[in-house]
């Protein structure tokens, strides 16, 4: 399988309303629960996912054990001094990258992960950091060695 690191909005998507991106968002979720899928993510995407869940269902009980799942889900990585530094020099010379992402892109290439799965293309424009669409099933079934079909 090949390491990538995940971005908040698939794990969002999976349990969030309509969007073309809620069922392949549930698939990759459900391949990372039969362990066909072994993403990373950085430990602030729970407080991220907390805070989107929360927004979404204004319950505080079902927003925590929607997030107390996702360490199940993949390998958390704690945000280290030398990721704030890169990810201040990315926010500086990326003009579309968000605070947030520029951390969890900074996170994903100082762990030596080349990709990110995520929906969202400002990570796009992040050298060395290639972004995997949820929709796009051929991508993410090679992250998964799984077919896709």
């Amino acid at each position: 399988m090949r390491r990538f690191l995940y971005d908040t909005n698939v794990f969002v998507y999976a349990l969030g309303g309509s969007s073309p991106y809620r069922e392949p968002c549930r698939a990759i979720v459900e391949h990372a629960a039969a362990g066909r899928l072994d993403g990373e993510a950085s430990a602030d995407l729970v407080q991220e996912f907390l805070h989107q869940r929360m927004r979404q269902v204004g319950d505080r009980a079902l927003a925590v054990a929607a997030a107390r799942r996702i360490p199940a889900l993949c390998r958390l990585h704690d945000v280290r001094g030398s990721d704030l530094t890169l990810a201040l020099w990315l926010f500086e010379t990326h003009e579309r990258i968000t605070a947030r992402d520029a951390t969890f892109a900074a996170v994903a290439l100082n762990r030596g992960l080349g990709a990110i799965l995520s929906a969202d293309q400002d990570f796009d424009e992040v050298p060395g950091l290639e972004r995997i669409d949820p929709r796009d099933a051929v991508r993410v079934a090679e992250l998964t060695d799984t077919p896709s079909g």
